[in-house]
């Protein structure tokens, strides 16, 4: 009689997460999530860049964050609105022309380049209307 117990570990990759397409309504603030997954290889991130490409299409570079103490904002119409908060983008007091997509590009040592895309999709004012329920007793 033989018996034997096999174990599987399953190890996956660095990889980059975002949301494919986010909704930001008018005049509110809207984070567009990027975050770097660690995998079984350690890997420091060296440098994490926003890019927009709005539907026009002449690419805009928004943010380069270097450290802690070093985010390099570039000259935009989101110059004044936005920041960076681990990896992800916070845009401020969203206005229209903020729709389009944007682009984390994360660089990291040893392992190099990851790049990800979500496109942003701006609406107008967000209605917070209650919903009324609305209960029906049996008896």
């Amino acid at each position: 009689f033989f018996c034997c117990t096999c174990r599987v570990i399953v190890l996956e990759a660095q990889r980059l997460q975002v949301q494919p397409e986010v909704t930001g309504y008018l005049g509110l603030d809207v984070t567009l999530l990027c975050q770097f997954i660690q995998g079984p290889e350690e890997a420091d991130i060296s440098q994490v860049q926003w890019n927009l490409l709005p539907p026009e299409g002449k690419k805009i570079t928004i943010a380069v964050f270097k450290s802690q103490t070093e985010v390099l904002l570039f000259e935009s119409p989101l110059k004044e609105r936005v920041e960076i908060s681990e990896q992800s983008l916070i845009i401020r007091n969203v206005e229209m022309s903020d729709a389009g997509l944007y682009t984390c590009t994360v660089t990291t040592f040893p392992i190099g380049l990851f790049e990800k895309s979500t496109n942003l999709i701006v609406q107008g004012e967000y209605s917070n209307k209650k919903l009324k329920i609305t209960q029906t007793l049996l008896f």
